[in-house]
């Protein structure tokens, strides 16, 4: 399923843009964005960035994960990984998307990934924001530290049966969502997650993603405590001359600064970087 919230719009002061290492131009208005959240958040979460990409003239599609949306569809341990991989590769199908930008925030890096693996011809551009950037067969709890794997462990056993995580101010304080207005907007998105899908290895055998341009958009704030989490992820994509950009805020960089994350989202495929592909991949027909 997909959504695209009109009816929750809000719109944020204008903030500053980070610029990345690239002179870019401005992306096609007739490609699609596509919007795919992470843990413990719903798909309105992109509330006050979808204005500012329908405004510039972009069609937005904010995915909505299954189990993350409420009584609309309710969260069960049956729900991993693989199910938000399908998510995201139903509305890709059933609406033709094709040279799409497909952005995955927080654990969706995860599921770009996947889908990446999946439907890679229909993609133009990844960009992670402060996201996974997993190997094949690699986890989302295994590539966080060991302490923060207990600690969820033991959330999961003591409040919700061996495998809900529910949400609460906890994940605000390790975001470092301190501005009260950000936080909360982000707290009245919160949802309850499943341990599973964090623990599910992500199957990406042929590196497709690694043949498509990608852009990393890191969150740099001094006092936000899952900064080390992710720091990993983002001297990846420096390491590998990926497009990078950095913004000073905590880990909803889409809250805290929508108009120049809005910008960033909207500088395009540089014709000066050359796509890799991997090698012995076969093409898919």
């Amino acid at each position: 399923m997909f959504v695209v919230r009109g009816d929750r719009w809000h719109h944020a002061p204008p903030t500053s843009l980070v610029e990345g290492r690239r002179k870019e131009h401005p992306i096609s208005i007739e490609s699609p964005v596509i919007l795919v959240h992470g843990a413990w958040q719903t798909a309105a979460t992109w509330d006050r960035v979808v204005p500012q990409l329908r405004t510039a003239g972009c069609r937005v599609f904010a995915v909505e994960l299954t189990g993350l949306e409420g009584e609309l569809s309710p969260l069960t341990p049956d729900i991993t990984l693989d199910t938000h991989i399908e998510d995201v590769v139903r509305v890709m199908e059933s609406e033709d998307l094709r040279d799409a930008t497909l952005v995955g925030h927080s654990y969706a890096g995860m599921i770009i990934t996947g889908v990446a693996e999946r439907a890679h011809e229909r993609i133009a551009r990844l960009t992670y924001v402060d996201a996974f950037v997993p190997a094949h067969t690699q986890s989302a709890m295994q590539l966080l530290p060991d302490t923060i794997q207990a600690m969820f462990r033991e959330l999961a056993r003591a409040e919700g049966d061996g495998w809900r995580l529910n949400g609460s101010e906890r994940q605000l304080d390790l975001w470092g969502v301190n501005d009260p207005a950000a936080r909360e907007f982000v707290r009245s998105r919160l949802c309850d997650f499943s341990i599973r899908c964090f623990e599910q290895p992500v199957s990406c055998p042929s590196d497709r993603a690694a043949s498509i341009d990608r852009s990393y958009i890191a969150c740099v704030a001094q006092d936000y405590p899952s900064r080390r989490v992710f720091e990993r992820f983002a001297e990846k994509a420096k390491h590998e001359h990926w497009r990078y950009h950095e913004l000073p805020t905590g880990h909803a960089c889409h809250v805290e600064m929508p108009d120049a994350f809005s910008k960033l989202l909207m500088t395009p495929i540089s014709p000066s970087i050359e796509r890799r592909s991997p090698t012995n991949v076969p093409r898919r027909r």
